[in-house]
Parts: structure tokens; sequence; C-alpha cells
């Protein structure tokens, strides 16, 4: 399940990266031209802005769900290691270790 949110993560980086380059170059206005069926495709003014407000959006979804995953990562590792000390400590009353 981490290695999941992880890789949902770096995939939605991935795309927002690719669509910063697809908005910033490929975003046009087409007007039309005087003969019908002739258009102009010029670039739209607001390209760049529309395609930072996709990479912002983008890495902040991501981070979030690659934050997501370490957490979960350490909550995982750090619950293992409880369990390593609570068989330990158990080991330890079966043998008489412990008198309490």
């Amino acid at each position: 399940m981490v290695n999941f949110i992880k890789y949902v993560g770096l995939a939605i980086l991935a795309l927002g990266v690719v669509s910063f380059f697809v908005l910033g170059f490929g975003l046009k206005v087409y007007t039309p031209g005087l003969s019908e069926g002739y258009t102009y495709a010029d670039p739209h003014p607001l390209r760049w802005f529309f395609a930072a407000a996709s990479l912002l959006g983008a890495s902040f979804f991501g981070s979030m769900l690659l934050g997501v995953s370490r957490i979960l990562f350490h909550k995982e590792s750090e619950s293992e290691h409880i369990r390593e000390i609570q068989e330990d400590i158990r080991l330890m009353k079966a043998r008489g270790g412990i008198v309490k």
C-alpha cells in the first residue's frame, strides 16, 4: 500500500511536469480568418499562467501523497519495532526475568 501511494504521487508529479510543458507550448487561441474555413492559431496570452497553476497543483497533491506514504512507512516500521519489544518482554516474563 505504501509503495502504491508513493508511485501514484510520483505519477502525479510527472503528469504535472508534462502538463506544464504541454500547456506552456501548446495552448493556442483560434481566431477565424477572412476566408471561410481558415483560422489563425495565436498563442494564448495566459498560457504560462495556466501552465504554472497546473504544475503547482500537481506538485501539491503529488507531494502530499509522497508525504503520506513516508508517514505510513515509518508508522509500519515503528509498529514492527514495538511488536518486537513486546515479544521480548513476553519472553522475559515467561522465563521469570521480570517479576511484576
